[in-house]
């Protein structure tokens, strides 16, 4: 009898197993398009490792035009649709081709094979370091072109005055270890930010200075709750 006992609760342990596995959520999918070989991508793949996710892939692009951006994004969608958020991270400064990008994003978007999914632009302008800056301070001082200065030029010229990033230059590291302790501060003034441009712009694409990068943090950290580790 006793054996007929421990054989009962074992297969009655494994039959629960099972029942948890078969009814345990799928976890969510992500791609992220961005610039490679610059500064986003370091970022976002030592965000990615402290969340601890394992499903999130990013397509870098070489080359920074927005519409390069989204263009090698939706390929590695067409190659790959299960995912669940597509994202398009890129900068405003110079590009003529930024229009374009989103509005491509938006006709992608409206695809009925990205019907249930979240597509969205992650836009900052003038450019991605706008977002370190609202790690370390708020501010909507807009930029714009000052001589042979882009717009990003003038920006990361403000940014090398703050603490950890004197002699900064694109692509040489991520920052996010540097910055982890102060990202609620920078999705604070992030929103706070864009709430303000918003009094003043057409759009939340056009707003300057803005970053959408809280949002795509955002999102992560609401798929790592997920996950059942």
């Amino acid at each position: 009898m006793a054996n007929d006992q421990i054989f009962n609760k074992k297969s009655a342990t494994k039959d629960e197993l099972a029942r948890k596995q078969g009814t345990r959520k799928r976890r969510s999918r992500v791609l992220i398009s961005c610039e490679g070989e610059k500064t986003e991508p370091l970022y976002l793949k030592d965000l990615i490792n402290d969340l601890r996710l394992t499903t999130v892939e990013i397509c870098e692009h070489q080359g920074s035009a927005p519409i390069s951006v989204v263009e090698s994004g939706i390929k590695a969608f067409d190659a790959d649709h299960d995912f669940d958020y597509v994202f398009f991270v890129f900068d405003r400064d110079r590009h003529s081709t930024y229009q374009d990008a989103l509005d491509k994003i938006d006709g992608f978007g409206k695809k009925k094979i990205t019907k249930n999914k979240t597509v969205k632009a992650i836009t900052s302008i003038p450019c991605f370091e706008i977002w370190f800056l609202l790690h370390l301070s708020y501010s909507a001082k807009p930029y714009a072109p000052a001589g042979n200065k882009s717009p990003c030029d003038c920006l990361i010229s403000d940014l090398e005055r703050k603490q950890y990033f004197k002699g900064y230059e694109k692509g040489k590291k991520s920052y996010f270890s540097l910055l982890r302790e102060k990202l609620d501060t920078a999705k604070t003034n992030s929103k706070r930010l864009l709430k303000e441009g918003l009094k003043s712009s057409e759009s939340r694409h056009s707003a300057n200075p803005s970053t959408l990068m809280y949002e795509l943090v955002d999102s992560l950290e609401r798929v790592a709750k997920e996950y059942n580790i």
